[in-house]
């Protein structure tokens, strides 16, 4: 049973039993009415367990209950039963194990830190936003179920499993978010590990099989609640942790540098990176601002060094598992005697090779397991003693209608054994949690990422320094419980020109504590927008990632009052990767002429344009023994997905898919970075091509998908809507004029260099439809409004599908209808012809799936004028453009389903995906009989979808 279930049931058993006793099978009716499903054994469990009541006979009695006065007095209080000798003796056996392995049961409560006069207001500030966060969360969708699929397992520790999947539908959950993986009908606590486009790795038990398919279900809220709950604790001080500290972080941009710095021997830093240690090494709160490439992550490792030669206690934390491993990694390769202890990382890592270290273990589950041992045992042996009275229990139960007395006594002893070994268990856990709390008190360097703060392992854990690495990530009411945790002396790293915290709401709270990050908020960004550097920022500039052509663009676009120079080095380093069309550190693509039609996932979420994939597609033909690392990159997920589609499903170690949010940290010899808009399709462009100003969302974006070139950048974009069209001359003007300066400009057919993967179709375009359909198992299309005049041709073949599989509808033809809601002559014949005729408005696609093949053009397909024409092979790409474009069942039948005629006029019932000002909703009607400047009195309309204000553009 869940921590959710369990709580539900007790808080249930205490109301009903809030009057008095209870017979059982009057009790257990009761928790139904309340809405609680359990058996006699679960009752049984709940209530020995949380001791909310003694079962005298058939009647459930609640603990300390007394019976009514009577004529001749009171009856005394009946005593709480004690524990039983089994469970006293239990219970001394685990404190004695864990005295032996030096792990104390009762920790000393450490002593309330310093509470500036300010930090109630800012603790009350900070959990409102929360709140705000947590309800706009809450109201976008709380808990998501997606289908995942094609189990791996990639890694394992001794208390661990991690499994890769590949989602299909988004994924709005962050990392070391808590998860239920549903298995066949059954749930497996997991938690998500990394989430890298489509492909999400989860941390398991380490008995769980791996499933071909199953369900993710997320709770996307667990994280701000968590936040919330303990700021919320802390509004006055609290045990462990230093208020004064994480109120700091608010007003120390305008701090001054000390005077003197400590000497630091370090001959593989440079000069930006060796003051940046040394000013670190003084108490207060220190900026290191590390744009990409300028080695922060190396200053970090050395930083943490240079800490543990002093003695000092240190916490590392960063807001995802792969920034957290990096750092963990270079602090390795500074002081590897750490290992086995010195350093200990929590939470289930995404880079393997910390898992099971041969030169000493890191992982805290890996230590834990191993100093906790004999506990550990134990708790495997009461797991399987539960399994065992279980699996008894059920026996029992399926003949429950014939039990003798003998078997009614044997079920008490089982319920009585199993209550007791949970209990066991409970303490058990309880004691391991504290052997993994001796291991962080223990450990010079404890690595974490940042929501660790406030769950149970570090609670109230105090350290002399604080490192919050990717700070701009991280949310200021997040950094500010980090940074209680320390001293006041620290570290914030990051980069304020690259990705902000993800935040869902709008309200001015939620704006100021948690879209701002703490360089924000402290005001350290404004600061340096105004050359007048923060006295104790430290500034890295000189970069040895990207070449020099692509370093100038980036430097020149969003580093103009701190520019960046290339290291010596990097003009002479070897190109492991090359590429007939990467053939210059700086190539564009541009897609303005081609007209490619930019649509939503499913009609309702992220943007893709599968044009642009199919482009991609092309380039990445034919590359794979030239290009040894290469990243392509979306700023939207459902165009990550596309693009991870496309790539080898193995022997290409060094390919990525991703969005740019996820890529940020990460690097490759090539990068493709596509920018999905074009103005045509979903309008209007995304915020992040028309708010381009310095340090805004825009262009921190683009900043980093850019900047994660080393080699070779390769921009796809219609610059016609995304540069020309610009009147504003700002940073992200800025990138795409130095781009068209200094890089090579190619055109569509050049990029459809492989014609066995895409090519353009100027001829014929019929016969070849025929000639895909002929074998063809399954056919989606999207036709926007035209006259079909392509339709009747190709009737025959998708009948001839239609039959060969009578069970479902393998063929779906989605026609845009006119403002009135008629259909073209074509679809109504081929409708009347056997074909699945869907009628939807918007359609923003033009495409067909027929298998393996990919069919997309700029005008409607199958009309007069398809415009230009693309097709592509590729099955994985297929399946992937498939999943993006079905439309689910709801409101409105979806995808592989008949529609329905209208009951008044007999036009088709309408699938509408556009809403008031063009947000995404979904209806279901019929645009004469319910639209209310029709000729005809609108009634209640189906699935409560208003009509009114329809925008009916493209």
């Amino acid at each position: 049973m869940g921590a959710g279930a369990e709580r539900k049931l007790v808080t249930a058993v205490r109301q009903a039993l809030s009057q008095g006793p209870m017979p059982q099978e009057d009790l257990l009716v009761a928790l139904r009415q309340a809405g609680v499903r359990t058996d006699s054994s679960g009752l049984y469990i709940a209530c020995a367990t949380h001791g909310l009541a003694d079962l005298r006979g058939h009647v459930w009695e609640p603990r300390g209950w007394a019976a009514p006065a009577t004529a001749t007095g009171t009856a005394p209080p009946q005593p709480s039963p004690p524990a039983s000798p089994g469970n006293r003796r239990a219970a001394a056996e685990i404190r004695r194990l864990a005295s032996s392995i030096g792990v104390p049961m009762d920790e000393p409560t450490p002593p309330v830190g310093p509470v500036p006069a300010a930090w109630p207001r800012i603790a009350e500030q900070a959990t409102r936003a929360l709140h705000e966060e947590l309800r706009a969360v809450t109201d976008r969708r709380t808990l998501q179920d997606v289908p995942v699929s094609g189990g791996v397992v990639v890694a394992e520790t001794t208390s661990r499993k991690l499994m890769r999947f590949e989602a299909e539908g988004d994924l709005g959950v962050s990392e070391g978010a808590q998860a239920t993986l549903v298995v066949d009908g059954t749930p497996i606590d997991v938690e998500v590990v990394s989430v890298f486009g489509n492909v999400v790795t989860l941390s398991v038990p380490p008995a769980a099989t791996v499933p071909e398919e199953a369900v993710l279900r997320c709770d996307l809220s667990w994280l701000l609640s968590s936040q919330s709950k303990r700021l919320r604790e802390l509004a006055n001080g609290g045990p462990g942790f230093n208020a004064e500290a994480a109120a700091a972080l608010l007003t120390a941009g305008r701090a001054a540098a000390p005077d003197d710095l400590p000497a630091v021997t370090a001959e593989h830093l440079n000069h930006g990176q060796r003051y940046a240690v040394q000013l670190a090494l003084t108490p207060g709160v220190t900026w290191l601002w590390g744009p990409p490439g300028t080695g922060k992550t190396t200053t970090i490792g050395a930083l943490v060094a240079q800490l543990c030669v002093r003695g000092l206690r240190v916490l590392l934390t960063a807001p995802t598992n792969a920034a957290v491993d990096i750092a963990v990694k270079s602090v390795l390769k500074e002081i590897p005697e750490l290992a086995g202890g010195g350093l200990v990382r929590l939470g289930q890592p995404s880079d393997t090779d910390l898992v099971g270290r041969a030169d000493g273990h890191v992982l805290i589950d890996e230590i834990a397991a191993k100093r906790g041992a004999a506990l550990a045992q134990r708790r495997v042996q009461e797991g399987q003693e539960i399994r065992d009275l279980r699996l008894k229990l059920k026996a029992l139960q399926r003949r429950h209608a014939n039990l003798t007395d003998d078997d009614q006594e044997e079920r008490l002893n089982l319920e009585r054994g199993l209550a007791e070994a949970t209990a066991l268990v409970r303490e058990l856990d309880e004691a391991l949690l504290k052997v993994r709390r001796q291991v962080c008190r223990e450990a010079e360097v404890v690595a974490a990422t940042s929501h660790q703060v406030v769950l149970r392992t570090l609670r109230e854990l105090t350290f002399d320094v604080v490192i919050l690495d990717e700070a701009s990530m991280t949310t200021t009411a997040l950094a500010m419980l980090v940074a209680g945790a320390g001293s006041g002396h620290t570290i914030v790293a990051g980069d304020f020109r690259q990705l902000p915290p993800v935040v869902v709401a709008d309200t001015p709270s939620a704006q100021e504590w948690l879209l701002k990050s703490p360089f924000e908020k402290a005001t350290v960004d404004l600061a340096v927008s105004g050359k007048a550097t923060p006295g104790r920022l430290a500034a890295l500039t000189e970069q040895y990632r990207m070449r020099g052509d692509i370093n100038h663009v980036v430097s020149e676009a969003f580093y103009p009052e701190s520019p960046l120079i290339t290291g010596p080095k990097v003009s002479t380093r070897p190109r492991p990767s090359r590429a007939d069309w990467a053939d210059g550190e700086l190539v564009l693509l541009d897609t303005s002429q081609l007209g490619a039609r930019t649509a939503r996932k499913q009609g309702m979420s992220s943007r893709y344009n599968l044009m642009h994939a199919q482009l991609i597609a092309g380039l990445a033909a034919g590359s794979d023994g030239d290009v040894a690392s290469l990243g392509v990159i979306s700023p939207f997920a459902a165009q990550a997905g596309l693009l991870g589609s496309l790539l080898p499903e193995a022997g290409q170690e060094g390919w990525a898919a991703s969005t740019v949010h996820r890529f940020q940290g990460g690097e490759r010899d090539i990068v493709v970075y596509d920018t999905v808009d074009t103005g045509r399709g979903v309008r209007p462009l995304h915020r992040w091509f028309t708010e381009g100003e310095s340090g805004g969302t825009g262009a921190r974006l683009l900043n980093v998908a850019a900047s994660r070139a080393r080699d070779h950048l390769v921009v796809v974009a219609a610059l016609d809507q995304l540069h020309r069209q610009r009147t504003t001359r700002d940073a992200v003007w800025r990138f795409f004029a130095k781009l068209l300066e200094r890089g090579r400009i190619i055109g569509v057919d050049e990029a459809l260099h492989n014609p066995s993967v895409t090519r353009r179709v100027t001829h014929d375009i019929i016969e070849l439809l025929v000639a895909d359909l002929a074998d063809a198992r399954s056919v989606d299309m999207w036709l926007p409004r035209a006259p079909l005049l392509g339709l009747k041709p190709l009737t025959p073949s998708l009948k001839l599908i239609a039959e060969q599989d009578v069970d479902t509808e393998p063929v779906t033809v989605w026609v845009e209808p006119d403002p009135d809601g008629y259909l073209s002559a074509e679809a109504m014949e081929a409708r009347r012809g056997g074909v699945n005729i869907r009628p939807c408005t918007p359609i923003l696609e033009s495409s067909a799936v027929i298998d393996d093949v990919v069919w997309t053009s700029t005008g409607s397909l199958l009309g007069p004028d398809p415009g230009v024409v693309l097709r592509t092979r590729h099955a994985g790409f297929a399946d992937a453009v498939r999943r993006a474009q079905r439309r689910r069942p709801g409101i409105a039948p979806g995808s592989g389903q008949l529609g329905d005629d209208c009951g008044r006029c007999a036009r088709m019932l309408v699938r509408f995906e556009v809403g008031r000002r063009g947000l995404p909703t979904v209806g279901y009607g019929c645009p004469r009989c319910d639209n209310p400047s029709g000729r005809r009195s609108r009634p209640a309309n189906r699935g409560g979808f208003d009509l009114a204000g329809v925008d009916q553009r493209r």
